[in-house]
Protein backbone atom coordinates (compact mmCIF):
# COMPACT_ATOMS: atom_id res chain seq x y z
CA UNK A 1 0.00 0.00 0.00
CA UNK A 2 2.93 2.24 1.09
CA UNK A 3 5.48 3.54 -1.75
CA UNK A 4 2.85 1.97 -4.72
CA UNK A 5 2.94 5.89 -6.18
CA UNK A 6 5.33 8.94 -5.51
CA UNK A 7 2.72 11.12 -5.84
CA UNK A 8 -0.49 10.46 -6.24
CA UNK A 9 -3.31 12.26 -7.32
CA UNK A 10 -6.16 13.87 -4.77
CA UNK A 11 -8.74 11.41 -5.64
CA UNK A 12 -5.83 8.46 -5.34
CA UNK A 13 -5.61 9.85 -1.74
CA UNK A 14 -8.69 10.51 -0.98
CA UNK A 15 -9.02 6.45 -1.74
CA UNK A 16 -5.69 5.58 -0.05
CA UNK A 17 -7.45 7.33 3.33
CA UNK A 18 -10.54 5.21 3.17
CA UNK A 19 -8.31 1.97 2.33
CA UNK A 20 -5.70 2.75 5.24
CA UNK A 21 -8.72 3.91 7.65
CA UNK A 22 -10.65 -0.07 7.16
CA UNK A 23 -7.39 -1.59 7.62
CA UNK A 24 -6.43 0.55 11.15
CA UNK A 25 -10.40 -0.89 12.07
CA UNK A 26 -9.57 -4.65 11.07
CA UNK A 27 -6.56 -4.42 14.16
CA UNK A 28 -9.50 -4.89 16.23
CA UNK A 29 -12.17 -7.48 17.24
CA UNK A 30 -13.49 -10.20 15.44
CA UNK A 31 -10.73 -10.01 13.42
CA UNK A 32 -7.86 -8.39 15.79
CA UNK A 33 -5.04 -8.48 13.36
CA UNK A 34 -3.33 -5.82 16.11
CA UNK A 35 -0.36 -5.17 13.92
CA UNK A 36 -2.31 -3.39 11.08
CA UNK A 37 -2.96 -0.24 13.15
CA UNK A 38 0.53 0.24 11.82
CA UNK A 39 -0.29 0.06 8.10
CA UNK A 40 -3.60 1.84 8.95
CA UNK A 41 -2.01 4.81 10.17
CA UNK A 42 0.99 4.70 7.32
CA UNK A 43 -1.58 4.43 4.49
CA UNK A 44 -3.11 8.05 5.93
CA UNK A 45 0.87 9.47 6.67
CA UNK A 46 1.11 9.23 2.53
CA UNK A 47 -2.18 10.20 2.10
CA UNK A 48 -1.74 13.37 4.13
CA UNK A 49 2.11 14.42 2.70
CA UNK A 50 2.21 17.76 1.32
CA UNK A 51 -1.09 18.40 2.01
CA UNK A 52 -3.00 21.05 3.83
CA UNK A 53 -6.24 22.81 4.19
CA UNK A 54 -9.52 22.07 3.43
CA UNK A 55 -7.72 19.28 1.74
CA UNK A 56 -5.62 17.45 4.05
CA UNK A 57 -8.58 17.64 7.06
CA UNK A 58 -10.63 16.14 3.96
CA UNK A 59 -8.20 13.51 4.32
CA UNK A 60 -8.40 12.61 7.86
CA UNK A 61 -11.87 12.99 8.01
CA UNK A 62 -12.45 10.29 5.61
CA UNK A 63 -9.84 8.29 6.99
CA UNK A 64 -11.31 8.51 10.69
CA UNK A 65 -15.11 7.71 8.83
CA UNK A 66 -13.92 4.72 7.63
CA UNK A 67 -12.22 3.18 10.65
CA UNK A 68 -15.20 3.84 12.88
CA UNK A 69 -17.42 2.91 10.37
CA UNK A 70 -15.83 -0.41 10.11
CA UNK A 71 -15.06 -0.66 13.78
CA UNK A 72 -18.21 0.49 15.49
CA UNK A 73 -20.38 -0.68 13.06
CA UNK A 74 -22.33 -2.14 16.02
CA UNK A 75 -23.46 1.27 16.91
CA UNK A 76 -26.34 0.80 14.02
CA UNK A 77 -28.26 -1.78 16.35
CA UNK A 78 -28.09 1.02 19.42
CA UNK A 79 -28.19 4.59 17.86
CA UNK A 80 -29.79 3.54 13.84
CA UNK A 81 -29.80 6.30 11.67
CA UNK A 82 -27.84 8.55 14.26
CA UNK A 83 -24.83 6.70 14.20
CA UNK A 84 -23.54 8.75 11.47
CA UNK A 85 -23.13 12.48 13.63
CA UNK A 86 -21.50 9.48 16.16
CA UNK A 87 -18.97 8.22 13.51
CA UNK A 88 -18.53 11.98 12.34
CA UNK A 89 -17.86 13.44 15.84
CA UNK A 90 -15.08 10.31 16.01
CA UNK A 91 -13.45 11.22 12.80
CA UNK A 92 -13.07 15.22 13.70
CA UNK A 93 -10.39 14.13 15.49
CA UNK A 94 -8.47 12.27 12.50
CA UNK A 95 -9.58 16.04 10.82
CA UNK A 96 -8.02 18.05 13.36
CA UNK A 97 -4.78 15.72 13.55
CA UNK A 98 -4.83 16.19 9.96
CA UNK A 99 -4.79 20.12 9.49
CA UNK A 100 -2.26 20.35 12.35
CA UNK A 101 0.20 18.24 10.07
CA UNK A 102 -0.68 20.38 7.16
CA UNK A 103 0.11 22.84 9.53
CA UNK A 104 3.87 21.78 10.37
CA UNK A 105 4.61 21.13 6.33
CA UNK A 106 3.54 24.62 5.62
CA UNK A 107 6.08 25.71 8.37
CA UNK A 108 8.95 23.35 6.84
CA UNK A 109 9.21 21.43 9.62
CA UNK A 110 10.64 18.17 8.18
CA UNK A 111 12.59 15.21 9.26
CA UNK A 112 13.07 13.80 12.51
CA UNK A 113 11.10 16.86 14.15
CA UNK A 114 8.16 16.16 11.66
CA UNK A 115 8.17 12.41 13.51
CA UNK A 116 8.17 13.66 16.57
CA UNK A 117 5.68 15.97 15.69
CA UNK A 118 3.44 13.13 13.89
CA UNK A 119 3.51 10.87 16.95
CA UNK A 120 2.30 14.02 19.88
CA UNK A 121 0.08 14.82 17.18
CA UNK A 122 -1.85 11.62 17.18
CA UNK A 123 -1.22 10.70 20.45
CA UNK A 124 -2.85 14.17 21.83
CA UNK A 125 -5.84 14.15 20.27
CA UNK A 126 -6.04 10.32 20.69
CA UNK A 127 -6.10 11.20 24.44
CA UNK A 128 -8.50 13.88 24.66
CA UNK A 129 -11.40 11.76 22.08
CA UNK A 130 -10.48 8.70 24.43
CA UNK A 131 -10.71 10.32 28.22
CA UNK A 132 -11.64 14.43 27.91
CA UNK A 133 -13.98 14.87 25.23
CA UNK A 134 -17.78 15.04 26.81
CA UNK A 135 -18.50 12.20 24.64
CA UNK A 136 -15.31 10.77 25.30
CA UNK A 137 -14.98 7.15 24.33
CA UNK A 138 -11.69 4.94 24.60
CA UNK A 139 -12.29 1.92 22.29
CA UNK A 140 -10.06 1.32 18.98
CA UNK A 141 -7.05 3.43 20.39
CA UNK A 142 -4.05 2.96 18.82
CA UNK A 143 -2.27 0.59 22.04
CA UNK A 144 -5.63 -1.14 22.34
CA UNK A 145 -4.57 -3.06 19.17
CA UNK A 146 -0.80 -4.45 20.65
CA UNK A 147 -3.23 -5.91 23.74
CA UNK A 148 -1.49 -6.74 27.32
CA UNK A 149 2.27 -6.75 27.15
CA UNK A 150 5.27 -5.92 29.47
CA UNK A 151 5.08 -1.93 28.36
CA UNK A 152 1.63 -1.82 30.04
CA UNK A 153 2.64 -1.71 33.76
CA UNK A 154 5.62 0.97 32.61
CA UNK A 155 3.50 3.51 30.33
CA UNK A 156 0.17 2.38 29.98
CA UNK A 157 -1.99 1.86 26.85
CA UNK A 158 -1.72 5.40 25.89
CA UNK A 159 2.18 5.26 26.38
CA UNK A 160 2.22 2.30 23.82
CA UNK A 161 0.09 4.42 21.23
CA UNK A 162 3.03 7.11 21.35
CA UNK A 163 5.41 4.18 20.65
CA UNK A 164 3.34 2.31 17.85
CA UNK A 165 2.59 5.65 15.95
CA UNK A 166 6.31 6.69 15.97
CA UNK A 167 7.01 3.48 14.60
CA UNK A 168 4.08 3.72 11.78
CA UNK A 169 5.50 7.38 11.21
CA UNK A 170 8.65 6.19 10.20
CA UNK A 171 7.14 3.94 7.75
CA UNK A 172 4.89 6.63 6.69
CA UNK A 173 8.00 8.68 5.74
CA UNK A 174 10.01 5.98 3.83
CA UNK A 175 12.72 6.14 7.06
CA UNK A 176 12.85 2.07 6.20
CA UNK A 177 15.78 1.46 8.54
CA UNK A 178 14.40 3.27 11.84
CA UNK A 179 10.98 1.83 11.04
CA UNK A 180 12.06 -1.70 11.25
CA UNK A 181 14.48 -0.98 14.04
CA UNK A 182 11.12 0.78 15.75
CA UNK A 183 9.25 -2.17 15.12
CA UNK A 184 11.41 -5.05 15.71
CA UNK A 185 12.04 -3.85 19.31
CA UNK A 186 7.78 -3.24 19.96
CA UNK A 187 7.45 -6.87 18.36
CA UNK A 188 10.21 -8.33 20.42
CA UNK A 189 9.20 -6.59 23.56
CA UNK A 190 5.33 -7.54 23.09
CA UNK A 191 6.36 -10.87 22.26
CA UNK A 192 7.77 -11.23 26.07
CA UNK A 193 3.98 -11.16 27.41
CA UNK A 194 3.68 -14.23 29.92
CA UNK A 195 0.50 -15.63 31.73
CA UNK A 196 0.76 -15.79 35.77
CA UNK A 197 0.95 -19.15 36.81
CA UNK A 198 -2.87 -20.66 38.07
CA UNK A 199 -3.24 -19.67 42.13
CA UNK A 200 -3.43 -22.92 44.18
CA UNK A 201 -6.83 -22.80 45.81
CA UNK A 202 -6.89 -22.18 49.06
CA UNK A 203 -3.30 -21.33 49.54
CA UNK A 204 -2.54 -17.93 51.54
CA UNK A 205 -3.41 -14.86 49.84
CA UNK A 206 -5.41 -16.66 46.90
CA UNK A 207 -9.53 -16.11 47.15
CA UNK A 208 -11.99 -18.92 45.00
CA UNK A 209 -14.71 -16.73 43.03
CA UNK A 210 -17.38 -17.30 40.67
CA UNK A 211 -19.71 -14.60 38.63
CA UNK A 212 -23.03 -15.63 37.03
CA UNK A 213 -23.25 -14.51 33.56
CA UNK A 214 -27.58 -14.17 33.48
CA UNK A 215 -29.66 -10.96 31.62
CA UNK A 216 -33.11 -10.23 32.81
CA UNK A 217 -33.95 -12.85 35.24
CA UNK A 218 -35.41 -12.73 39.13
CA UNK A 219 -33.70 -12.29 41.79
CA UNK A 220 -34.91 -15.91 42.86
CA UNK A 221 -32.61 -17.19 39.33
CA UNK A 222 -29.78 -15.38 41.14
CA UNK A 223 -30.66 -17.02 44.30
CA UNK A 224 -30.52 -20.77 42.82
CA UNK A 225 -27.37 -19.86 40.88
CA UNK A 226 -25.44 -19.42 43.64
CA UNK A 227 -26.60 -21.94 45.61
CA UNK A 228 -25.55 -24.01 43.11
CA UNK A 229 -22.01 -22.79 43.02
CA UNK A 230 -19.40 -24.98 45.12
CA UNK A 231 -19.24 -25.02 48.60
CA UNK A 232 -15.48 -23.63 48.74
CA UNK A 233 -16.45 -20.09 47.15
CA UNK A 234 -15.49 -17.15 49.00
CA UNK A 235 -16.54 -14.45 46.54
CA UNK A 236 -19.51 -13.79 44.31
CA UNK A 237 -20.51 -11.39 41.62
CA UNK A 238 -23.83 -10.62 39.80
CA UNK A 239 -24.40 -8.41 36.59
CA UNK A 240 -24.64 -4.86 36.84
CA UNK A 241 -28.25 -4.21 36.86
CA UNK A 242 -28.77 -7.68 38.19
CA UNK A 243 -31.42 -6.05 40.79
CA UNK A 244 -32.32 -2.39 38.86
CA UNK A 245 -33.96 -1.03 41.60
CA UNK A 246 -33.28 -0.32 44.99
CA UNK A 247 -32.37 -3.70 46.85
CA UNK A 248 -32.12 -1.95 50.60
CA UNK A 249 -35.67 -0.94 50.08
CA UNK A 250 -37.21 -4.24 49.03
CA UNK A 251 -38.63 -5.69 51.82
CA UNK A 252 -39.08 -9.18 50.08
CA UNK A 253 -36.00 -9.44 48.47
CA UNK A 254 -33.38 -7.79 51.09
CA UNK A 255 -33.55 -10.43 53.69
CA UNK A 256 -33.36 -12.77 50.85
CA UNK A 257 -30.10 -11.54 49.43
CA UNK A 258 -29.20 -11.07 53.55
CA UNK A 259 -29.86 -14.65 54.60
CA UNK A 260 -28.07 -16.17 50.97
CA UNK A 261 -24.85 -14.57 52.12
CA UNK A 262 -25.38 -16.11 56.11
CA UNK A 263 -26.41 -19.26 54.59
CA UNK A 264 -23.19 -19.95 51.95
CA UNK A 265 -20.89 -18.18 53.94
CA UNK A 266 -19.89 -15.60 51.43
CA UNK A 267 -19.15 -11.91 50.27
CA UNK A 268 -21.12 -11.10 47.36
CA UNK A 269 -21.07 -8.53 45.19
CA UNK A 270 -23.75 -7.67 43.29
CA UNK A 271 -25.33 -4.72 40.53
CA UNK A 272 -28.23 -2.69 41.94
CA UNK A 273 -29.05 0.92 42.70
CA UNK A 274 -29.76 3.27 45.64
CA UNK A 275 -31.96 6.21 45.84
CA UNK A 276 -30.09 8.52 48.22
CA UNK A 277 -33.23 11.40 48.35
CA UNK A 278 -37.29 11.27 48.08
CA UNK A 279 -36.94 12.44 44.10
CA UNK A 280 -36.50 10.64 40.85
CA UNK A 281 -32.55 10.89 41.78
CA UNK A 282 -30.53 7.44 41.71
CA UNK A 283 -27.50 5.95 41.55
CA UNK A 284 -26.17 3.06 39.82
CA UNK A 285 -23.69 1.25 42.23
CA UNK A 286 -21.87 -2.31 43.31
CA UNK A 287 -22.74 -3.42 46.24
CA UNK A 288 -20.93 -5.39 48.73
CA UNK A 289 -22.20 -7.53 51.36
CA UNK A 290 -21.58 -10.85 53.32
CA UNK A 291 -23.00 -12.51 56.89
CA UNK A 292 -22.37 -9.74 58.97
CA UNK A 293 -24.25 -6.82 56.42
CA UNK A 294 -22.60 -4.19 54.16
CA UNK A 295 -19.15 -4.16 53.60
CA UNK A 296 -19.40 -1.05 51.10
CA UNK A 297 -20.80 0.20 47.82
CA UNK A 298 -19.20 1.69 44.77
CA UNK A 299 -21.19 4.42 42.72
CA UNK A 300 -20.32 4.10 39.40
CA UNK A 301 -18.51 7.02 38.09
CA UNK A 302 -18.27 7.14 34.36
CA UNK A 303 -21.95 6.37 33.59
CA UNK A 304 -22.95 5.84 30.04
CA UNK A 305 -23.37 8.70 27.40
CA UNK A 306 -26.83 9.38 25.96
CA UNK A 307 -28.48 6.87 28.48
CA UNK A 308 -30.38 7.11 32.09
CA UNK A 309 -27.81 5.31 34.06
CA UNK A 310 -28.27 7.30 37.24
CA UNK A 311 -25.84 10.27 39.57
CA UNK A 312 -22.17 9.93 38.66
CA UNK A 313 -20.28 9.32 41.49
CA UNK A 314 -16.63 10.33 42.53
CA UNK A 315 -15.18 8.17 45.39
CA UNK A 316 -12.99 5.65 43.54
CA UNK A 317 -12.51 3.44 47.67
CA UNK A 318 -11.80 -0.06 47.48
CA UNK A 319 -14.13 -2.38 49.62
CA UNK A 320 -12.46 -4.11 53.02
CA UNK A 321 -13.79 -7.80 52.97
CA UNK A 322 -12.76 -10.96 54.96
CA UNK A 323 -10.33 -11.67 52.37
CA UNK A 324 -8.12 -8.28 51.51
CA UNK A 325 -9.31 -4.88 50.07
CA UNK A 326 -11.76 -5.34 46.76
CA UNK A 327 -12.08 -2.78 43.53
CA UNK A 328 -15.40 -3.28 42.65
CA UNK A 329 -16.00 -0.65 39.41
CA UNK A 330 -18.91 -0.64 37.49
CA UNK A 331 -18.43 -1.59 33.99
CA UNK A 332 -18.08 1.56 31.35
CA UNK A 333 -15.80 2.86 34.94
CA UNK A 334 -13.17 0.13 33.60
CA UNK A 335 -12.56 2.05 29.71
CA UNK A 336 -11.03 4.23 30.89
CA UNK A 337 -7.98 4.63 32.60
CA UNK A 338 -8.35 6.28 36.09
CA UNK A 339 -10.91 4.63 38.30
CA UNK A 340 -9.26 1.21 37.83
CA UNK A 341 -5.46 3.44 38.80
CA UNK A 342 -7.04 5.12 41.22
CA UNK A 343 -8.44 2.16 43.42
CA UNK A 344 -4.96 -0.10 42.71
CA UNK A 345 -3.49 3.17 44.65
CA UNK A 346 -5.79 3.04 47.41
CA UNK A 347 -5.35 0.08 48.07
CA UNK A 348 -7.26 -2.57 46.39
CA UNK A 349 -5.51 -5.89 45.98
CA UNK A 350 -7.99 -7.51 42.95
CA UNK A 351 -10.75 -6.46 41.36
CA UNK A 352 -14.71 -7.93 40.73
CA UNK A 353 -16.47 -6.08 38.08
CA UNK A 354 -20.06 -6.34 37.90
CA UNK A 355 -20.95 -5.02 34.30
CA UNK A 356 -23.79 -4.86 31.68
CA UNK A 357 -23.12 -6.13 28.35
CA UNK A 358 -26.53 -6.49 26.94
CA UNK A 359 -27.71 -9.45 24.75
CA UNK A 360 -28.67 -6.76 22.23
CA UNK A 361 -25.45 -6.17 21.40
CA UNK A 362 -23.67 -8.02 18.50
CA UNK A 363 -20.89 -10.64 19.30
CA UNK A 364 -18.36 -8.35 17.75
CA UNK A 365 -19.09 -5.14 20.24
CA UNK A 366 -19.10 -7.52 23.46
CA UNK A 367 -15.43 -8.76 22.53
CA UNK A 368 -14.26 -5.19 21.30
CA UNK A 369 -15.71 -4.70 25.45
CA UNK A 370 -13.81 -7.20 26.48
CA UNK A 371 -10.49 -6.15 25.61
CA UNK A 372 -10.23 -2.57 27.82
CA UNK A 373 -10.97 -5.22 30.80
CA UNK A 374 -7.25 -7.10 30.05
CA UNK A 375 -5.50 -3.58 29.81
CA UNK A 376 -7.00 -2.35 33.05
CA UNK A 377 -5.61 -5.48 34.50
CA UNK A 378 -1.97 -5.57 33.26
CA UNK A 379 -1.56 -2.01 33.69
CA UNK A 380 -2.19 -1.96 37.51
CA UNK A 381 -1.18 -5.74 38.51
CA UNK A 382 -4.01 -6.98 39.49
CA UNK A 383 -6.24 -9.96 39.01
CA UNK A 384 -9.89 -9.08 37.79
CA UNK A 385 -13.01 -10.81 37.84
CA UNK A 386 -15.43 -9.12 35.25
CA UNK A 387 -18.96 -10.57 35.92
CA UNK A 388 -20.98 -9.58 32.56
CA UNK A 389 -24.95 -9.68 32.14
CA UNK A 390 -24.84 -11.44 28.38
CA UNK A 391 -20.18 -11.46 28.23
CA UNK A 392 -18.06 -11.86 28.19
CA UNK A 393 -17.34 -12.90 31.42
CA UNK A 394 -13.39 -13.41 32.58
CA UNK A 395 -10.79 -14.25 35.07
CA UNK A 396 -7.92 -11.79 34.20
CA UNK A 397 -4.38 -11.97 35.60
CA UNK A 398 -1.87 -8.88 36.74
CA UNK A 399 -0.47 -9.21 32.92
CA UNK A 400 -3.52 -9.26 31.60
CA UNK A 401 -3.79 -12.97 30.41
CA UNK A 402 -7.51 -14.32 30.72
CA UNK A 403 -7.60 -17.72 33.12
CA UNK A 404 -11.25 -18.38 32.84
CA UNK A 405 -14.08 -16.86 30.05
CA UNK A 406 -17.32 -17.20 29.26
CA UNK A 407 -18.18 -16.40 26.22
CA UNK A 408 -20.70 -13.48 24.77
CA UNK A 409 -24.66 -14.60 24.48
CA UNK A 410 -24.57 -17.03 26.70
CA UNK A 411 -25.52 -17.86 30.07
CA UNK A 412 -23.98 -19.78 32.66
CA UNK A 413 -21.52 -19.56 35.67
CA UNK A 414 -17.42 -18.72 36.04
CA UNK A 415 -15.90 -19.91 38.53
CA UNK A 416 -11.61 -19.25 39.32
CA UNK A 417 -9.27 -18.23 41.99
CA UNK A 418 -7.44 -15.44 41.78
CA UNK A 419 -5.04 -13.97 43.71
CA UNK A 420 -4.28 -10.95 46.35
CA UNK A 421 -1.73 -8.85 44.99
CA UNK A 422 -0.18 -5.69 46.83
CA UNK A 423 2.80 -4.39 44.98
CA UNK A 424 1.91 -0.95 42.67
CA UNK A 425 3.54 -1.20 38.82
CA UNK A 426 5.47 1.55 37.79
CA UNK A 427 2.36 2.50 35.98
CA UNK A 428 0.36 2.99 38.64
CA UNK A 429 2.62 5.56 40.61
CA UNK A 430 3.72 7.74 37.88
CA UNK A 431 3.61 6.18 34.25
CA UNK A 432 -0.21 7.24 34.20
CA UNK A 433 1.08 10.76 33.47
CA UNK A 434 2.37 9.77 30.09
CA UNK A 435 -0.70 10.82 28.42
CA UNK A 436 -0.84 14.02 30.21
CA UNK A 437 2.88 14.89 29.49
CA UNK A 438 2.47 13.93 26.01
CA UNK A 439 -0.98 16.37 25.69
CA UNK A 440 1.05 19.24 27.14
CA UNK A 441 4.10 18.86 24.44
CA UNK A 442 1.55 18.28 22.08
CA UNK A 443 -0.63 21.54 23.05
CA UNK A 444 2.29 23.71 23.04
CA UNK A 445 2.66 22.73 19.57
CA UNK A 446 -0.12 23.31 18.49
CA UNK A 447 -0.55 26.58 19.83
CA UNK A 448 2.99 27.69 17.83
CA UNK A 449 1.12 25.96 14.60
CA UNK A 450 -1.83 28.37 15.08
CA UNK A 451 -0.20 31.67 15.96
CA UNK A 452 0.97 33.75 13.29
CA UNK A 453 4.57 33.39 11.89
CA UNK A 454 6.74 35.87 12.88
CA UNK A 455 8.07 37.94 9.49
CA UNK A 456 11.41 37.27 8.37
CA UNK A 457 14.21 39.64 9.05
CA UNK A 458 15.32 41.53 5.61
Amino acid sequence: MIGLIAHPSYPARLALAVLSGATYALAYPPLGWGWLVVPGLAGLLVALRGQHGTQARTIGFLHGMAAYAVGFSWMTHIFGGLVLPLWAVHAAFSALFAEMQGRASQRGITGWQLVLFTALNWCGWEFIRAELFPLKFPWMTVGLALGPNPLLPWIGVYGVSLLVVLAATLLGMWKWKSATAVLLALVLTVSQARRCPDPVAGAPLTVKVAGLQLEAVSVNEYLAGTRQLPTDISHVVWPEYALPYDLRSDRHDWPLVQALCRERGITLTLGTQSHPGNGDEWRNIALTLDPTGVRGEHNKVHTVHLFNDGLAGTSVLPVPTDHGKIGSPVCFDCDFAGVVRRMTAAGAEMFVVPSMDAAAWSARQHDQHAELFRIRACENGRWMLVCASSGVSQVIDPRGHVHARLAALTQGTLIGTMQRESTLTFYTRLGWLTPWCVLGVAACCWLALLLPRKPQDR
